[in-house]
């Protein structure tokens, strides 16, 4: 962000700025770090300390996404079992570059000494370094870690946005890896990006191999295995990770494959141990729109979500989703219904059930939704960048939910916010907002307002408190001034969307004549936000 030359603020900014300053001091050391809270977070870590158990927490000065969901008897404090690191390189500025320079391929985790899901990782990705230094002597092939806490222009420059980021460089050019964290993940990922992008198929025995392993395969029928289509093929399995691609010129090959013999040539087949078994390519043999083809058609109709499931949903590109929630007992009858509606929308929407019973997966799910009770229920959501959500009104039959994700396409729907009920009483120092009355407390323009975003369960909103409520006492005679806060958990607001950072300090003036700040005491970690809309000079 460019820097800006400004007058200095009146009275009642500058004194804000000294509160914030002074909060901001006294609530966290770790200035630089971010993390990012989305859905998958939740699921890929519901099994561990729940959002609403601060019993479990360990003291100290660790960062809280990375407590949150810890297992409560892991050894957080900072006695890790000693792991083999030889074959993983830490880089830093000093030789980052000459070193991605030398080497072909490189994988690259940027961690944080204090982060949980890094700690977890380390031991798989050291057993990964090694593996792969034992089977690729000659790859020009490194696995190494970065400290992003440290290395701060670093972590800048690849957007580093949570931790772990892992990055593979070919080249020198940087992607990322969103497989499991696991050794067998991390090594079955590289070991397809340094072997061939697509695979040969001349015989018949070849061919049932593949059949009866791989879970998803992709196979081309061509005139000649080398040329234009095979390179468009292996340029399309270069994009898609998941799924191996073979391509075969022998027509017994491809009956194997349910691909007629006398098939006009090149033809495309993805096969998947599941009810939709064969899907067939139609479009133009490119490699973007042949990956896309791939993507979208790899999951099935209906996707259960499990922490298994969760990278291909979320990393999807098609992020727009029809969620169904529904208990064990009640999956019989509501699935059927739920699968045949998404046919329709196959490749323009992700449908996806919530077993809503599951302790592993669908209570934080319904949590984060605001899904109370055992009632089945559909709903829609456009993904953890925008994250807005719309629920199905009324029976969830088939015609209802196909009109609703039509409409949710047409982005025909009215979004959902939670809130709480309106409180009767609002007379103390520190003013109540719910999610029904922040539009007329928070941007009154006769008013200056200072809004906390907390989380009840959240160690640092707490500590926050006494020095939050000592602040509103103080200043309860600046009649221009509110100061409020909100709980961030059972409240939303289109214009108040807690953004999980730690400690960052924004700017944004208008040139009108109030001011609204906003002090974002977030539910992962005390951060702070000063979003002033306007400020008189």
């Amino acid at each position: 962000m460019g820097s800006t030359t400004m007058s200095p603020p009146s009275f009642p900014v500058v004194l804000l700025l000294l509160l914030l300053a002074t909060i901001a001091a006294a609530a966290g050391s770790n200035m630089d770090e971010e993390v990012v809270d989305d859905l998958q977070y939740l699921i890929d870590n519901s099994d561990d300390i729940p959002t609403n158990d601060p019993d479990g927490w360990p003291e100290g000065d660790y960062d809280d996404d990375d407590l949150l969901f810890q297992d409560q008897d892991q050894d957080l404090t900072g006695h890790q079992p000693e792991i083999d690191e030889t074959h993983v390189v830490v880089l830093a500025a000093a030789n980052f570059s000459s070193f991605l320079a030398s080497s072909h391929h490189v994988m690259v985790e940027f961690y944080a000494p204090w982060c949980g899901h890094c700690q977890e990782l380390a031991p798989d990705y050291a057993a990964a370094a090694a593996h792969l230094a034992a089977h690729h002597h000659q790859a020009h092939l490194a696995l190494a870690k970065v400290d992003a806490t440290e290395e701060t222009d670093l972590a800048q420059k690849y957007d580093v946005q949570g931790f772990p980021t892992i990055l593979f460089f070919i080249d020198g050019v940087p992607r990322g890896y969103n497989g499991a964290r696991t050794k067998e993940a991390i090594v079955d990922w590289i070991n397809k990006k340094l072997g061939p992008a697509v695979q040969n198929v001349t015989s018949v025995d070849e061919a049932q191999s593949i059949l009866t392993g791989d879970d998803k395969a992709v196979l081309a029928f061509l005139d000649t295995l080398s040329g234009a289509h095979s390179d468009e093929l292996a340029a399309a399995s270069r994009l898609e990770d998941s799924i191996n691609f073979y391509q075969t010129s022998t027509p017994d090959v491809a009956k194997l494959f349910h691909i007629d013999a006398a098939a006009k040539r090149p033809s495309v087949v993805l096969l998947k141990k599941e009810e939709e078994k064969l899907t067939f390519y139609d479009g133009e043999f490119k490699a973007s729109a042949i990956a896309g083809f791939v993507s979208a058609n790899k999951l099935p109709l209906v996707t259960t979500l499990t922490q298994e499931t969760s990278p291909s949903i979320f990393g999807n590109p098609i992020k727009k989703q029809i969620l169904l929630f529904a208990v064990a007992s009640e999956s019989t009858k509501f699935l059927p219904i739920f699968k045949e509606a998404a046919k329709p929308f196959k490749g323009k929407l992700l449908f996806v059930f919530v077993e809503r019973d599951s302790e592993e997966v669908g209570e934080p799910v319904a949590d984060y939704f605001g899904i109370t009770g055992q009632e089945t229920t559909v709903l829609a959501y456009t993904g953890n960048e925008d994250a807005r959500k719309f629920f199905l009104d009324g029976e969830v039959s088939l015609e209802a939910i196909k009109d609703f994700a039509e409409g949710f396409l047409e982005d025909k729907l009215t979004p959902f916010y939670k809130s709480e009920p309106v409180p009767e009483s609002n007379d103390g120092d520190v003013k109540i907002v719910v999610g029904k009355n922040l539009d007329l407390i928070v941007f009154d323009e006769t008013k200056d307002v200072l809004l906390e975003i907390y989380a009840p369960w959240c160690g640092h909103c707490q500590s926050l408190e006494p020095t939050y409520n000592n602040l509103a006492k103080h200043l309860r005679s600046v009649d221009s001034l509110v100061v409020a806060k909100m709980d961030g958990t059972t409240n939303e607001h289109p214009r108040a969307k807690v953004c999980i950072t730690t400690f960052e300090v924004a700017l944004s003036y208008d040139g009108q004549k109030n001011m609204d700040m906003f002090l974002v005491c977030c539910c992962m970690h005390a951060t702070v936000y000063l979003l002033p809309t306007s400020v008189p000079w």
